[in-house]
């Protein structure tokens, strides 16, 4: 750590110019002015980080807020996924069309035997039970089959609309992580340039560690308005 030879302020550059008396390595007018222009490349040093640090502090955002990975969040389905309800609802219904249609066909064959009285009856009503039984198989396997073509097409589309929507939730999972990626780098630069800054905590009051009044400090130095930072604090006070 440097201390000012002429009246002790600590200095955060050896050999710099020292902002509260102006002493430079002597008292000369050379060096007064060498002083002075490592001051003000000192202070524009400053300003710098002082002005991307504000504009990073504007920036930045919780990294909480974006994702952890760039994995796909959202998987896409297959058609079997929205197809097997319709198949085994196409299936369940056939099966039951066809029972029922039996179990009436029977109590009306079983009712109708009752009143036979010769064998040329019963072959009619054996002939009528299989026809019946048949129509009943038949009926069953059309409203399965109708149930899962249709079923078919309706697994289709929201296979299509689910997997759509699933490409457009990763792309957008994929840009926020992408922004994460940037989000973190502005945190990085920020921490470095806190730490850049500890250097300079003694060489500008904290009320005037701010991009602007840097600024301001540096063209009243700039234009001779001022010798030392205490006399440029004190203009702008």
């Amino acid at each position: 750590m440097e201390f000012c030879k002429k009246c002790g302020t600590v200095l955060a550059f050896a050999g710099m110019m020292c902002p509260r008396c102006g002493n430079f390595k002597g008292t000369d007018a050379d060096n007064a002015a060498t002083g002075k222009i490592s001051l003000i490349r000192t202070l524009e040093k400053f300003r710098d980080l002082l002005g991307e640090t504000e504009e990073l502090r504007g920036m930045i955002k919780p990294q909480s807020e974006f994702p952890m990975s760039n994995e796909q969040i959202y998987k896409k389905r297959s058609l079997m996924y929205f197809f097997w309800p319709f198949l085994v609802g196409g299936i369940g219904a056939g099966t039951v069309i066809y029972i029922i249609s039996t179990l009436i066909t029977l109590f009306s064959v079983f009712d109708s035997a009752q009143y036979a009285y010769s064998s040329s009856d019963v072959s009619e009503l054996s002939s009528r039970m299989v026809g019946d039984v048949y129509g009943g198989y038949f009926a069953g396997v059309i409203i399965a089959v109708v149930i899962i073509i249709v079923g078919t097409k309706i697994a289709k589309r929201k296979r299509d609309d689910f997997n759509r929507n699933s490409d457009l939730m990763n792309q957008i999972a994929t840009e926020r992580y992408q922004q994460g990626v940037r989000n973190q780098k502005m945190i990085d630069i920020y921490q470095e340039n806190l730490n850049n800054m500890r250097k300079y905590e003694n060489l500008v009051p904290e009320d005037f560690q701010t991009y602007d009044k840097v600024n301001q400090i540096i063209e009243l130095l700039k234009e001779d308005k001022a010798n030392t930072i205490e006399e440029a604090c004190a203009q702008l006070s």
